[in-house]
């Protein structure tokens, strides 16, 4: 969420998450149907489970009793995922939630955020670790917690009139620069439940938004102040310098009327050098690609160094900016499941061929005359290539195009081994009579052009690179 500053130094934020569905938990042991129960103040709050499935407690007693006794994933062993293409993903890094119900969640890989004072937008939530007891927290009724049917659930409470939730976060613990960062989530959509799965930057005495965050996934309801994408949707965004809490992003919406709180979906991004691909479920067809040239004039790019590592966060906020509002059944929704967070690391991926068509030569602040372009030849089922453009020219720019449905500062080869880009040069018009230019200055000069592949992980490491003459008049 945009500009939690007082809560966090050096940092702030702009999503939050939660996921939800089935039912794993019933505290209140005379319920009959599915029924969610929870506490506020002592007193029972039972609130009914909107979904289609229905179980008497004793069936769903002994469907607990079954699957306890079922040997178990160690939580060390990592869950796989298959080949985009020409990819292969290592899993690199992995929380699979594993362990037996209320068991610790993992140390190694977890902290948390505490408190509560609105998080710089408006929220209502305290936030609680799961062994807190300060007032309105309790670790009797914690508000995250291992499930013990494989998932990490983050549960909202009201405690007398104060909502308390959870939010975990990797930081110091466990960092990310690059790979394909994932997680398997269900969440309950709910006037006044705002859920999210994001990274941040963790770059010392670098404060947000400069420090760089991505909303892998938000979610936030439909009766907002500010509408969301509700039961049938996601949100991917990110924050830099210069897009600061508006940032630049995305909403997708659900095939098949599928929906986010009756089913788990997977939420991730495939972060390379210069470029993150956002998708739901499916890899291979991310529904927002952004790149560091779709960035203003004057912004950073903050995603793309080791020297620059983020941490993943995944909390479930209360109002707030996009949360509000509320209602009287916000407190007694299911909890946000996590089944796996995990990041992928990819197979090595040939660099592309470029073989520029010709050179550029332009009178100074001419907007025609001033392209040419770029064959690519590379490996079919390698994804997506994103570029970087430079010249030794004096008061000039070059940016590297293609005809690219998606995002038209890539070039996607998962069904093709071939295609074609266009460099455009800018220069500035010498409006100065005699003496030095004031513009770009006539002469010879050169124009690079990077190309960055899925596996590039440094915007410093080009996967290849081509050069070609700009002569300005």
């Amino acid at each position: 969420m945009p500009g939690e500053l007082s809560h966090l130094p050096q940092y702030s934020s702009t999503s939050e998450l939660s996921s939800a569905y089935p039912i794993h938990r019933i505290d209140n042991p005379n319920c009959e149907d599915i029924w969610f129960c929870s506490f506020s103040g002592g007193a029972p709050v039972i609130c009914p489970i909107h979904t289609t499935k229905t179980f008497h407690f004793a069936a769903a007693l002994a469907i607990g009793i079954l699957f306890s006794a079922l040997p178990k994933i160690a939580g060390a062993q990592c869950g796989t995922t298959p080949a985009t293409g020409a990819i292969t993903w290592t899993t690199n890094w992995c929380d699979e939630f594993n362990g037996a119900a209320n068991s610790p969640i993992s140390s190694a890989n977890w902290t948390y955020d505490t408190g509560g004072g609105g998080w710089g937008n408006n929220e209502l939530e305290t936030y609680c670790a799961p062994m807190s007891n300060t007032s309105p927290c309790s670790s009797s009724s914690p508000n995250a917690y291992i499930d013990g049917s494989g998932h990490l659930a983050i549960q909202v409470r009201l405690n007398g009139t104060t909502y308390t939730s959870a939010r975990l976060k990797t930081r110091g613990l466990q960092s990310f620069h690059s790979g394909r960062i994932e997680a398997s989530i269900q969440m309950p959509s709910h006037a006044g439940l705002w859920p999210a799965f994001w990274m941040l930057g963790a770059q010392p005495h670098v404060s947000w938004p400069t420090v760089g965050e991505s909303d892998v996934m938000e979610n936030w309801p439909t009766t907002s102040n500010i509408p969301g994408p509700g039961a049938t949707g996601n949100c991917s965004t990110i924050h830099t310098k210069v897009t600061g809490g508006s940032g630049k992003g995305k909403c997708f919406t659900l095939p098949s009327g599928e929906q986010v709180d009756t089913a788990f979906h997977v939420y991730g991004e495939i972060w390379s050098a210069n470029m993150i691909q956002f998708y739901v479920d499916d890899p291979t067809h991310p529904f927002f690609v952004v790149t560091a040239s779709d960035l203003p004039s004057g912004d950073v790019w903050p995603f793309s160094s080791s020297a620059d590592p983020f941490f993943l966060i995944t909390n479930v906020a209360v109002g707030g900016t996009l949360g509000a509002p509320t209602d009287s059944l916000t407190c007694c929704q299911p909890p946000m499941l996590l089944d796996y967070v995990r990041q992928y690391l990819p197979s090595a991926i040939p660099a592309p061929q470029l073989t520029p068509t010709g050179n550029i030569t332009v009178t100074a602040g001419a907007t025609s005359g001033n392209t040419t372009t770029i064959d690519l030849l590379g490996t079919m089922g390698s994804g997506r290539v994103t570029f970087s453009c430079s010249t030794n020219a004096p008061k000039a720019s070059c940016v590297v195009t293609s005809s690219d449905s998606v995002n038209n500062h890539t070039v996607d080869f998962s069904n093709s081994s071939s295609a074609t880009a266009a460099v455009t040069v800018t220069t500035t018009a010498n409006t100065q009579r005699g003496g030095h230019p004031n513009g770009t200055a006539p002469g010879s000069y050169t124009v690079t052009v990077n190309v960055f592949t899925e596996s590039s992980s440094d915007a410093t490491q080009p996967s290849a690179s081509t050069s070609f003459g700009l002569t300005v008049n």
